[in-house]
């Protein structure tokens, strides 16, 4: 295994290799929420300084696995040792403003998000979905495009992520990040977790309303698992998901996210996390085959979309692990 890693000094405008003295590497990538972060160690040696801001790169056997900036550095009495937090250009998104939709798919908000903040992207996918016209005041750039991202898959199946590949941001397909790579218990899984639960995230009865500006009246629209025959509703109970819905949505468009959400949600959540040899292609995003002959109550063969990544490289070794879920259609 070869770590190159670069530091860049952005004050003096310096470059420093520190593929010698960086150690205890470990990188986070989630689909959601988080940014991709790094953190290490570095010894400190005469010639290296380097401030918050700073650029670091980071590649495991020639893959561009990481690129982000210092926003956090931390020493103890051990003052040789620097402990180096980086993150991704994702953590931009967390930055907040207010603006409005309409009539525009997730890749053109993201689009248009990123130009107002001078952030480096490019749309790998684009979504044939227009979402529903939406205000945000004071919100999260992330918060904003994970609206849209939610809007196109519950109603037109399309799953995209926003991911930052190398410096770059990326609005892209699910299916699109296949590494081509089969993980199991007779290749590269060496621990695993199995869970299923109705916990979290699982809904039977979906229930929407709207404040009707016209008549001063608040508008129900109901739909459950009676349309599935009930299976659920009897199996569980009621597990209800209760939502407010943008005023400016007719009916029809209503009950086609009402529907969409129940078939994204009326199921129960199996997930699945691996600990695995490292494999530097892998990311959070990624869809890849799985095979475990023995998961306790099943097995499995089927493609698995991970959900969280986390490399680890010490002493030599790398190592990773996964969350991840079922997914169909591939």
């Amino acid at each position: 295994m070869t770590i190159n890693a670069t530091l860049y000094d952005n004050r003096n405008e310096k470059m420093f290799d520190i593929s010698e003295v960086i150690f205890d590497l470990e990188i986070t990538t989630k689909i959601e929420d988080d940014p991709g972060k790094a953190t290490f160690k570095i010894l400190k040696i005469d010639d290296i300084a380097f401030w918050e801001g700073a650029t670091v790169s980071i590649q495991i056997d020639g893959v561009k696995m990481f690129r982000g900036y210092v926003f956090a550095k931390k020493r103890n009495k051990d003052v040789e040792i620097i402990e180096v937090t980086c993150y991704d250009q994702l953590r931009y998104l967390k930055n907040k403003d207010s603006d409005a939709f309409e009539n525009m798919t997730s890749d053109q908000i993201f689009a248009k998000l990123c130009d107002k903040f001078v952030l480096k992207y490019r749309v790998v996918d684009k979504s044939s979905y227009k979402c529903a016209p939406r205000n945000n005041p004071a919100t999260a750039l992330y918060d904003m495009i994970k609206r849209a991202l939610d809007d196109t898959l519950i109603n037109s199946k399309q799953w995209f992520i926003i991911r930052d590949n190398y410096g770059v941001l990326e609005h892209v397909n699910i299916f699109s990040l296949q590494p081509g790579i089969m993980l199991g218990d007779e290749s590269g899984v060496t621990d695993f977790a199995y869970e299923t639960s109705i916990d979290k995230d699982t809904y039977n009865q979906i229930k929407l309303y709207r404040e009707n500006k016209k008549t001063a009246k608040r508008e129900i629209f109901i739909v459950n698992d009676t349309i599935n025959g009930g299976t659920t509703l009897k199996a569980w109970g009621i597990l209800q998901l209760y939502e407010k819905v943008d005023e400016n949505l007719n009916i029809a468009q209503i009950e086609q996210k009402a529907r969409g959400m129940l078939a994204l949600y009326n199921n129960t959540k199996r997930s699945l996390k691996l600990e695995c040899l490292g494999v530097p292609t892998m990311c959070a995003g990624s869809v890849f085959k799985c095979s475990i002959k023995d998961l306790g109550d099943l097995s499995i063969n089927r493609y698995l979309l991970v959900t969280s990544c986390t490399h680890k490289i010490s002493n030599g070794e790398h190592t990773m692990t996964l969350d991840t879920e079922v997914v169909t259609n591939v």
